[in-house]
């Protein structure tokens, strides 16, 4: 079997209602889908952060056309350099390609993709909710939650909805006081069984991200993740808190681990089957965690539905990967995959059982985000919140 044809093409799908966070605020999703197609007819798909670039994709696909997608590690050689000059759009140009990949081997073999790569060893997926403070979506009225009292209510839907036993709640877009008294009030009113964590995007100064956790610690939260910028200053917030520590932002290569592991930097980390370069990484990450001894989540980037399946594959057959998996997808408000947008049983996912990644693309759908892209060029989540105080940092707390 030969590679003949590489594609990527840019969606925009956009959000039931703006989500806000630390950096700025997202309004819609921009992802890139990856289409390989081969000389014996299999078409493989794939999907990646739209960051990556359409362009740079078919620049790359020049080295692989004629070879084998089953030969997964000679075509990560091909494009392992990309990283050192693109960082996290290098490791996500090889992750949108190699997931394309497995999906023709699984389909060529007749087996979903978590049979290749180790078999079952859980059935249901724990998801966690994903919950932000939300602009106000104009034409729908959805959206607008700022006050604990609002993000509460606003979690109760997505519990009764969804079924979720674990709430992620996104920080930083508020005064601290906000997110505090928020992770209190989600303690009283789920109790003690609902897994609570939080996520300020490594926004707090470590004088501020101590004081929080310090506050933070009657709560029994599973991990604060990236409270404060860098594995120095996460190691030193370490030493003086009792809540463990997750990372996606300080953690994000393999040649960071030695140094994070000798500081005890972080307690958990976020695997991404885009940020650290594809699934076969992914699964290697895991191997890594294991000998380490650190927990292992999978992190959540606002996927659409071809990528949301793929972590789904990775927790299926990845015995350490012990925390609910995030997902933003409760926020979207369509997809592109044949039969639209997946639900949860119970606060779970199952991995499709068909060969490959067991989904395809609605074309219809594709279409029409693909236009809406052309339209509006790249949505990443960096634009101006508008929402956002200017007077929210008093003395204590310096930004």
């Amino acid at each position: 079997m030969k590679i003949t044809a590489i594609t990527a093409t840019a969606v925009n799908v956009p959000l039931t209602a703006p989500i806000r966070w630390s950096w700025g605020i997202r309004k819609e999703t921009t992802r890139l889908i990856i289409q390989i197609d081969t000389d014996e007819g299999i078409r493989g798909i794939g999907e990646t952060m739209g960051r990556v670039g359409a362009d740079n994709v078919h620049y790359e696909s020049r080295k692989l056309i004629g070879q084998n997608p089953f030969n997964i590690e000679r075509i990560l050689a091909f494009l392992r350099p990309r990283p050192y000059f693109f960082g996290y759009a290098g490791h996500g140009l090889i992750a949108g390609i190699e997931m394309a990949c497995w999906d023709i081997i699984g389909k060529a073999c007749g087996k979903p993709l978590w049979a290749l790569l180790g078999g079952r060893f859980r059935e249901k997926i724990a998801i966690s909710g994903y919950v932000f403070t939300r602009a106000r979506n104009e034409e729908t009225g959805e959206g607008g939650e700022t006050t604990p009292e609002q993000l509460l209510a606003y979690s109760r839907r997505l519990v009764q909805e969804h079924g979720f036993k674990n709430l992620k709640l996104k920080v930083g877009a508020s005064h601290p006081d906000v997110d505090i008294a928020t992770i209190a009030m989600f303690r009283e009113a789920f109790g003690p069984n609902m897994g609570l964590r939080i996520d300020p995007n490594g926004t707090w100064s470590p004088q501020t991200a101590l004081y929080i956790c310090k506050q933070l610690a009657p709560y029994n939260l599973e991990y604060i993740e990236d409270p404060t910028w860098g594995i120095e200053a996460m190691a030193r917030l370490r030493r003086d808190i009792s809540i463990p520590l997750s990372t996606n932002m300080c953690v994000v290569d393999f040649d960071q681990i030695p140094t994070a592991f000798r500081l005890n930097a972080v307690d958990v980390i976020l695997g991404d089957v885009h940020k650290w370069g594809g699934i076969l990484a992914t699964k290697k990450l895991a191997a890594v965690c294991d000998t380490l001894m650190w927990g292992m989540c999978i992190h959540s980037g606002a996927e659409l539905g071809i990528s949301e399946v793929a972590k789904l594959h990775m927790a299926t057959c990845t015995p350490n990967l012990s925390y609910a998996i995030d997902t933003h997808y409760p926020h979207l408000a369509d997809d592109i995959i044949d039969g639209g947008k997946m639900t949860y049983q119970d606060g779970t996912m199952i991995a499709p059982d068909k060969p490959g990644l067991g989904v395809e693309l609605d074309m219809d759908r594709f279409a029409r985000y693909a236009e809406a892209n052309r339209k509006a060029g790249l949505s990443e989540g960096y634009e101006k919140d508008p929402n956002r105080p200017q007077d929210w940092c008093p003395k204590k707390f310096q930004w």
